[in-house]
């Protein structure tokens, strides 16, 4: 008896020990599930509008000739000529695209000895209210107009791409308030954001006359189609902790 006595003091401290261990064996989980924070991901949209101040217009030159050196000749020389009015109208950003010179074909697909196409894009950038640059640059013989196209300035976009930005956060702070009312919790902090590219739809005027768009028939001072606005969308993710 006084051995078992002896053997149960010397073994109490382990046997205390392992009834505490298996006692807060399952504390960690749980605290640890205590301890997670609640999270919700939300995604906020906004929009703006910035005013199209500017005109980008697209311009063409084409002509024919009996050589591919001569009908080169001739485009790029009326091509300079437009462009030389343009810098004289201290229009900025004047550009030439889209270079093409080809043999033309007859009905059978086969190209036609001695007989060439050449072609040149200009491209230029005015004010919306200076439209008589296009009118002045008709006259020195376009063949096209191609298009014109109504945009805003980079300034104005990075107004209206704030505004919208703004506009996107209330909209998701908004939408997670109202889930988390509704079932009874507050937002306690939001812990990330992810705002996604804005998207800046372009505001195309695409001026056409028939099938080649030519403008031989073009008079000066002929109405443009209007600019408008120019939209700014923008998103953003939240992660909300509450």
């Amino acid at each position: 008896m006084q051995r078992l006595t002896k053997l149960t003091q010397r073994l109490l401290p382990w046997i205390l020990t392992v009834i505490l261990l298996l006692t807060l064996g399952g504390l960690p989980a749980a605290a640890q599930n205590s301890s997670t924070p609640r999270m919700m991901v939300v995604t906020g949209h906004g929009r703006d509008q910035a005013p199209t101040t500017l005109a980008q217009i697209s311009l063409g030159i084409s002509d024919q000739g009996d050589a591919a050196k001569t009908t080169y000749g001739k485009v790029n020389k009326r091509t300079v000529a437009v462009v030389k009015l343009l810098k004289s109208k201290q229009v900025e950003n004047v550009k030439t695209t889209n270079i093409n010179l080809s043999p033309k074909y007859d009905r059978d697909g086969k190209p036609q000895k001695g007989s060439y196409e050449g072609y040149q894009n200009i491209e230029f950038q005015v004010s919306a209210d200076d439209m008589g640059v296009l009118d002045d640059a008709i006259a020195t013989d376009i063949n096209q107009l191609n298009s014109i196209q109504y945009v805003a300035s980079e300034s104005a976009l990075i107004a209206a791409r704030k505004t919208a930005l703004e506009a996107a956060i209330a909209d998701g702070q908004a939408q997670a308030k109202a889930a988390l009312d509704k079932l009874g919790f507050s937002i306690q902090e939001i812990v990330d954001i992810q705002v996604n590219n804005a998207q800046i739809p372009g505001n195309s005027a695409v001026v056409e006359n028939g099938e080649d768009s030519s403008y031989a028939s073009w008079s000066p001072g002929q109405p443009v189609p209007a600019g408008g606005e120019q939209i700014v969308e923008v998103d953003v993710t939240l992660k909300i902790r509450y």
